[in-house]
């Protein structure tokens, strides 16, 4: 029997090939299924229910690498994967997390952060974090903390933005010899199948130069990232890993698991997705998490400025209606230097500040401010977070 239907995602432009929603840019990508129900359809588990999750926890014991597909901003899916963690971990605690969300120069930053030598802000600020992914931390904070509390290694496995978005722009003849030596020594071509989902998503939004380029860019982030996570399990024999990845990656085996098991020789993958509408699509994945419904984070407190993000500075140049900052005192022009006594000398340092802060929040803004006459002033302001 052919499949006739499609399936809806959608996907945001930052990460138009994996499954990341923005809040106002967001587009809806009609995927084609296979052509042929070669496979059998995933079997549904619930994670709330703790037998369910025990059956699953089980039936994975054998495999070594957990593939728990999402879209990235859902915070349902965010909690589904960190119960399966936690879950495992309980099984078995030689356990390492593989994620999609940071680039593999940065691993010493999270290997420092999960031993402990720096606290949470300095890791987001390091990895440049809000520079480079830019989806709510307090979604995957949760993870973090759990795996920096149980020591459990968190492994970057995704190539440098500077290598992938050369990549999508002009294709892997672009990249210098010291860029192509960062990336995999071979890159599986796609399955029939996958280029037909790549396409209808190029085709809703195209990234890159042309078609064969955006398949290039997506194809480096899989081999990227199965290299990555083959390489720590070869590393680590009896180690597990779960791999935190976008629905695309992942979906029908395709993109990161299928790279994975070539590497490591063997069936040694298990794919999970999240969501609920996933069940009539034999061979999507092996199991289909069931999904609670839509949630939204509180909303974040906010200053309530525009900033002029220098290399080392941090300039007010505009205010919002109604900004708690210039309700304070503070003025266009000023040179924010600090935050509640820590330094800030750029945007991802004030985010990182700021990332966790609510409405109602009362925080220390320091600044250095220029008269007409050119004399310099630094001054402190209160300002209570709207």
């Amino acid at each position: 029997m052919t499949l006739k239907r499609t399936f809806i995602l959608a996907l945001a432009l930052c990460c138009a090939a994996c499954g990341q929603f923005g809040n106002d840019d967001q587009a809806i990508f009609h995927v084609p299924p296979p052509d042929t129900d070669t496979g059998v359809p995933p079997k549904v588990i619930d994670p709330v229910n703790r037998q369910s999750l025990a059956e699953l926890t089980s039936q994975l014991a054998d495999k070594r690498a957990i593939f728990i597909g999402e879209i990235h901003d859902r915070v349902a899916h965010h909690q589904n994967q960190l119960r399966i963690i936690k879950s495992l971990y309980a099984q078995d605690p030689d356990l390492a997390i593989g994620v999609e969300y940071f680039q593999q120069p940065f691993q010493p930053y999270l290997d420092d952060y999960i031993d402990g030598r720096i606290d949470e802000r300095q890791m987001l600020v390091k990895t440049e974090y809000f520079k480079r992914w830019q989806l709510d931390y307090r979604m995957l904070r949760p993870i973090f903390e759990f795996a920096r509390e149980k020591h459990i290694p968190v492994i970057a496995l995704n190539i440098s933005d500077e290598i992938h978005n050369k990549v999508f722009r002009n294709g892997m003849k672009s990249l210098s010899p010291g860029e192509l030596a960062e990336t995999p020594a071979y890159i599986e071509p796609a399955s029939k199948h996958y280029l037909q989902r790549l396409k209808a998503i190029f085709d809703t939004h195209p990234r890159g130069n042309d078609f064969n380029t955006f398949v290039e860019g997506v194809l480096l982030w899989d081999s990227s990232m199965a290299d990555t996570a083959a390489l720590y399990l070869k590393g680590h024999p009896k180690s597990r890993m779960v791999i935190l990845a976008g629905l695309v990656h992942v979906m029908y085996g395709d993109g990161i698991p299928e790279r994975v098991d070539l590497r490591l020789g063997g069936d040694e993958s298990a794919v999970l997705i999240n969501g609920n509408d996933f069940g009539g699509f034999p061979g999507i994945a092996d199991y289909q998490l069931v999904t609670g419904g839509d949630q939204e984070l509180p909303q974040l407190g906010k200053l309530g400025v525009a900033i002029l993000d220098g290399a080392d500075s941090v300039y007010v140049t505009e205010f919002t209606p109604g900004s708690a900052a210039q309700a304070a005192g503070i003025r266009v022009g000023d040179h924010i230097l600090a935050l509640n006594d820590a330094n800030v000398a750029n945007m991802m340092e004030l985010r990182a500040m700021m990332y966790d802060k609510m409405p109602g929040d009362r925080v220390q803004v320091d600044v250095l401010r220029s008269s007409m006459m050119g004399a310099k002033k630094e001054m402190r302001f209160e300002v209570t977070l709207h």
